[in-house]
């Protein structure tokens, strides 16, 4: 395992944590819940009601996808938009079971990417017409799950929840 790599793996999983933490600090009741409901609110032209519960599936849908893509590809590939209908629908299904089935996605996303050989961090490959490394599009993933967990702090807030603080994390050594 690379140093690079090493990091990446540590923060993501501590970064995964701290989402499962914000995300239990959320009302049950408002996870399809939508404090603000404009026409910008809307992910592409996939998701226009923005919902938690929304919000964390993406979360679960595009990490698996964008894992699965990179870890088949051939180098030089592209790398289309994470779907998975089925997928979606088994999480937007789930009613009480939501939060923990989403916990346990995630931490499968997370282990299926500290598991990539050096082969796929080494690959070139093509997402939304920008060429990335394997290890690249990695911390793309990262900063794709930082930017979500941005949304999650403004919906704990405008529900009256206090957030953590961002820095915070668990682990007592980062990388």
């Amino acid at each position: 395992m690379t140093s690079e790599f090493g990091r990446f793996v540590i923060l993501f999983n501590q970064l995964s944590e701290y989402t499962d933490a914000w995300l239990s600090r959320f009302p049950v009741e408002k996870f399809d819940w939508v404090p603000v409901e404009t026409s910008s609110m809307k992910f592409g032209e996939r998701v226009s009601r923005v919902t938690l519960e929304r919000l964390v599936t993406h979360l679960c849908v595009a990490e698996r996808g964008w894992v699965e893509q990179l870890k088949t590809c051939a180098d030089g590939a592209t790398i289309s938009v994470p779907k998975d209908p089925e997928l979606e629908a088994r999480l937007l299904n789930a009613g009480a079971e939501f939060l923990e089935m989403a916990r346990q996605i995630s931490r499968e996303n997370a282990d299926e990417m500290s598991r990539l050989p050096a082969s796929v961090l080494d690959k070139k490959v093509v997402f939304v017409a920008r060429q990335w490394t394997g290890m690249g599009l990695l911390w793309g993933i990262y900063a794709h799950r930082a930017f979500h967990l941005g949304n999650v702090d403004i919906y704990l807030r405008q529900a009256d929840v206090v957030a953590p603080e961002f820095f915070e994390f668990y682990a007592p050594t980062l990388a």
